[in-house]
């Protein structure tokens, strides 16, 4: 039997599987290499086809998150032009609401130096008077809690926070869970 001459397409081996490359252009070029029917070329059309897949599918992902990516970012730009428009109005409200607490504050603090009667919601979380310790963390947390209170327009007499807030916004929900967990302390 002649032996054949090497050509530009065909290989006067077939590599086995365990040597096939993986990258696209090891395969492409194993394809050009080897002759056409061996088990070589065979498998690296297979792989190439694998690959390519993979490749439409890496794209089509990539596509999706980019226009999750747009998405987000013309969020985000909404969100500060928004903020810049309404910067006066938060900034207001953020001293409205730092006035608010500390004449609260000031308020509850004169209430329990005169020993005053707190209402039964207050007394049957926070106690009548500050503990001997953490009395400035009690004091932070049953302001914060009258503040929820006016806030929220909360006029339960017995649960000091109300109802579990259930369809409301997540700033609320999250101030309450805050405030139930400040309050096991007591």
């Amino acid at each position: 039997m002649a032996a054949q001459r090497p050509t530009p397409w065909s290989s006067s081996s077939d590599a086995s599987p365990e040597a096939a490359p993986v990258s696209g252009g090891a395969t492409t070029g194993t394809l050009l290499a080897t002759r056409y029917g061996s088990r070589s070329r065979a498998e690296a059309a297979d792989k190439l086809g694998q690959a390519l897949v993979g490749e439409r599918g890496l794209r089509q992902g990539l596509d999706r998150q980019s226009r999750l990516a747009e998405e987000a970012e013309s969020a985000l730009a909404a969100d500060a032009t928004t903020r810049a428009e309404k910067q006066s109005v938060i900034a207001a409200g953020a001293k409205a609401e730092q006035r608010l607490t500390l004449g609260l504050r000031s308020r509850l603090a004169d209430a329990v130096r005169e020993r005053a009667l707190l209402p039964a919601w207050f007394v049957t979380v926070l106690g009548s008077a500050p503990p001997a310790r953490s009395t400035q963390k009690w004091l932070e947390t049953a302001t914060e809690v009258l503040l929820y209170r006016l806030t929220y327009d909360i006029t339960d007499q017995v649960v000091a926070l109300g109802e579990k807030p259930s369809d409301t916004t997540q700033r609320r929900r999250a101030w309450y869970e805050q405030l139930r967990k400040d309050l096991q302390r007591w």
